[in-house]
């Protein structure tokens, strides 16, 4: 993990491959004797906040509250989360997916699974915000007007802390970006060059890129550039 880069580019095997985890606790589990292995890429443990990689064989889990804010970006597999009232929502490789701290659901994956996460254990507020109580599913499709610059913010948490964002750029070159969260960025379409001032990287469709809070980037992109963006704006 590390300390010193504030432009880390997300390798889905982890810098230096994924480590096996700690154990599930099986009797807790619906079905299955998962086996998950990761790979932090940053955390900040005083603050409940870390960002990295995951996979996991196949396991379902017991109906009951998420414990954390997570926004996830599925890379392998696919997942099935149920709702209470028996609702499904199907997750596939190449959707991304929040799930509120506190709501409700249970996790099922048949096979193996990978996925990139930011993870927010917080206080949750009681407030009007649709997205706690909901497990967002951000809409990642091309809008039809590929030149417009927009952003849409597609999940809050109860915090106010953490966020979920999709973008979409023109040919733009933003000459000095200060980062005011930490922020996992994946590009949907396009590419997207940061230039920290000692090197220039290109991310291209697929490329995950993450900066931390107080970066100061070069941004360019291309006609069409469409991001997923997460960000958590820690405790000063």
């Amino acid at each position: 993990m590390s300390k010193t880069k504030t432009v880390i580019r997300f390798d889905v095997n982890g810098s230096n491959g994924l480590e096996e985890w700690e154990q599930m606790n099986y009797d807790s589990l619906v079905s299955g004797k998962p086996v998950q292995r990761g790979h932090l890429y940053h955390e900040i443990p005083e603050q409940g906040y870390m960002v990295g990689v995951w996979d996991c064989t196949a396991f379902t889990d017991q109906m009951m509250p998420y414990t954390v804010d997570e926004y996830m970006f599925l890379l392998d597999g696919k997942i099935t989360m149920v709702m209470p009232d028996g609702t499904e929502i199907l997750i596939k490789a190449g959707d991304a997916f929040v799930i509120p701290k506190g709501f409700e659901c249970q996790w099922k994956q048949t096979n193996y699974v990978r996925k990139i996460f930011m993870i927010f254990d917080g206080k949750v507020a009681d407030s009007g915000n649709k997205s706690l109580k909901r497990i967002t599913v951000p809409n990642l499709a091309q809008p039809d007007n590929v030149d417009l610059t927009l952003s849409r913010t597609d999940f809050l948490n109860g915090a106010g802390n953490m966020s979920v964002k999709v973008e979409g750029y023109g040919d733009v070159t933003q000459m000095s970006r200060i980062s005011v969260a930490n922020e996992l960025i994946t590009v949907l379409q396009g590419s997207l060059i940061l230039n920290d001032g000692h090197m220039a990287d290109v991310y291209n469709s697929g490329h995950t890129a993450y900066l931390k809070q107080g970066s100061n980037v070069k941004w360019t992109t291309t006609i069409g550039t469409r991001l997923i963006v997460a960000s958590y704006t820690g405790e000063n």
